[in-house]
């Protein structure tokens, strides 16, 4: 299985959606917000303008099984009340070998108490439980619907965001820490991940 990382580069949400979304996909734009996406059905709990269908991603989808070609969940899944239930939802509505991009909070960063909504933050091996045999790691029984294969895994620091850009150990740090999988794991498990603090967790899951 390849999973694709930034090396020695930074990674947005928008670089995953350039680099796995094609022309021609029906895609779903998930608790979007003001974040409105030409070409999507654009959901949201909140009507506001641009928001096609008024829907909450833990109440559940109003879309048959098998709708879209991807899904996009750009920092909504911190804010649900059952993160695998809201991942089992968005599993549903995707055809098979669809492709969901998550962004979503890091345990690190300020960001995760910053919104009084947040509910929780995630790990950049959250996903992997979500997926049979993934690093060894298989809580597949968490919910019937599992994906197939992790298709990139990423952490994301602050340098492309905001006030982030005057972080200047950011645009160091965020290559060298997605170097592999493995440096990941030490980055998270040790003093490095409290001294420098991540932003985001950007995933590609396939169904």
């Amino acid at each position: 299985m390849a999973r694709q990382r930034g090396r020695f580069q930074l990674t947005t949400f928008d670089d995953l959606v350039e680099q796995f979304v094609g022309p021609g996909l029906r895609g779903l734009n998930v608790g979007c917000g003001w974040d409105i996406r030409p070409g999507y059905v654009n959901s949201d709990l909140a009507v506001l303008d641009g928001v096609g269908v008024a829907a909450a991603l833990d109440s559940g989808l109003p879309f048959r099984d098998g709708t879209f070609d991807v899904v996009l969940a750009k920092d909504v899944i911190e804010h649900v009340g059952d993160a695998v239930a809201a991942l089992a939802e968005m599993h549903r509505v995707l055809k098979a070998g669809g492709l969901l991009l998550i962004s979503t909070v890091h345990f690190t960063s300020r960001d995760l108490y910053v919104d009084p909504t947040h509910r929780r933050g995630f790990s950049v091996r959250t996903f992997d439980f979500v997926v049979p045999g993934e690093r060894e790691v298989d809580r597949t029984y968490y919910s019937p619907n599992s994906f197939t294969a992790v298709e990139a895994a990423v952490i994301q620091f602050h340098a492309k965001m905001g006030d982030g850009k005057y972080l200047l150990w950011d645009w160091i740090v965020e290559p060298l820490v997605n170097v592999s999988p493995k440096v990941q794991d030490l980055y998270e498990m040790t003093v490095a991940s409290r001294i420098f603090p991540a932003a985001n967790v950007l995933v590609a899951l396939r169904k």
